[in-house]
């Protein structure tokens, strides 16, 4: 949980930076505050549904007691985060990172306005309500969601390619 909500912090700090997520993906408000989907997908399966890629599997441990670890650093590398990117990462870590899941959840229940308290269950929330909670202008809402669009269509067009 507590790398979920990192995760879901970092994207939210650079939807506030500058506009656009670094991770992306689908977000939902559940039980235990927000979470990107696809993320909880890779820690739960050890890869998307319906993908070959391995990586994720090569270098993370499989979830045991709700936890998981580093098994492989040596080759993992860089390959598509900009330095700005890293600066965002450094500076969630700086603020989060010696949270524990109970605290950051807390955080997040406290601090994300676009989570709906849920019971059970998963409620989808759009990038353009984070983009209002962080208190976005119309004309920047509206840029933030065209943009998430057109990456998520680029996306499904090159998966299919």
């Amino acid at each position: 949980m507590k790398l979920i909500k990192l995760i879901y912090l970092l994207d939210r700090l650079s939807i506030d930076r500058r506009g656009m997520p670094v991770v992306g993906g689908t977000y939902f408000s559940m039980r235990n505050g927000p979470v990107t989907s696809e993320l909880l997908d890779i820690i739960n399966a050890g890869r998307l549904s319906g993908e070959e890629d391995l990586r994720w599997d090569r270098s993370v441990s499989n979830r045991e007691n709700h936890e998981i670890a580093i098994r492989e650093t040596a080759n993992m590398e860089q390959e598509t985060l900009s330095d700005f990117e890293l600066g965002l990462i450094d500076e969630i870590y700086a603020l989060h990172g010696m949270k524990t899941q109970w605290q950051l959840r807390d955080w997040c229940h406290e601090r994300c306005a676009e989570w709906t308290p849920l019971t059970n269950g998963r409620e989808s929330i759009a990038i353009e309500n984070i983009a209002e909670s962080l208190g976005c202008s119309d004309e920047e809402i509206a840029r933030i969601k065209d943009e998430a669009l057109e990456a998520n269509l680029l996306a499904a067009a090159f998966a299919q390619a």
